[in-house]
């Protein structure tokens, strides 16, 4: 199984609790400082059966035909050639083998309102209109030479959250790739989307509380 994208390895780990000793994982992402932290939380679950490394999760350097399994957890949008990264997905699989991905939807919470936001100050975070919809999933995996499975909406959260969080949570993650555009603005651009994002959530909190919806679309495809 390849959990592309892995990040700190946390559906490689998941995985490979589940299979233990009938079979292995492996977590593939670009960033060597969070395949360092996945291997660490996989030495802090004992975990031998899974195993990360360095490389490009949009064009992975492995043998076609050799997985059962693939998984990418909330990357998918990120690519930047996602048809591509698809096509090439399709063919590390082995016949009859699936691939699962989720990507947002709407509402998507806090990231929502971030890009709401940047839009209104002419920042396109074109990653959450990507693949929002089932259809929008459905037409993706097709393209692929994938045959759907099941593609589904869901709320993941209702919770929401303390307006100072939602505040320090916008200012952590304007190191995620996703965000790459607020970043690379111009400070006055950057104060501007900050402050509009602020207001917004300002104007919705209810006690203190802002509402934080969050839905996924969560897709799964075979290879025939």
């Amino acid at each position: 199984m390849l959990d592309l994208a892995t990040g700190t390895g946390l559906v490689a780990l998941q995985v490979a609790k589940i299979l233990g000793s009938s079979g292995r994982v492996i977590g593939l992402d670009n960033s060597a400082g969070m395949l360092a932290a996945a291997r660490r939380n996989a030495e802090a679950a004992e975990l031998s059966n899974v195993q990360f490394e360095l490389g490009d999760a949009e064009k992975p350097s492995f043998d076609a035909i050799s997985f059962d399994r693939l998984f990418c957890a909330s990357a998918l949008v990120l690519m930047s050639n996602i048809p591509s990264a698809l096509r090439c997905w399709r063919d590390l699989l082995k016949p009859g083998g699936t691939i699962a991905f989720d990507t947002p939807s709407k509402p998507f919470g806090f990231s929502q309102r971030a890009s709401d936001a940047a839009l209104r100050h002419g920042v396109d975070l074109r990653y959450g209109e990507v693949a929002d919809t089932p259809g929008k999933c459905r037409a993706l995996v097709e393209q692929a030479g994938l045959e759907v499975v099941n593609i589904r909406r869901e709320v993941a959260s209702v919770a929401p959250i303390a307006l100072d969080q939602m505040i320090e949570m916008y200012d952590e993650r304007l190191d995620h790739p996703a965000w790459r555009g607020i970043k690379e603005s111009g400070a006055g651009i950057r104060a501007a989307i900050r402050a509009d994002y602020i207001r917004s959530a300002s104007g919705d909190a209810i006690d203190g509380a802002v509402p934080n919806e969050i839905a996924l679309c969560l897709t799964i495809a075979q290879k025939r």
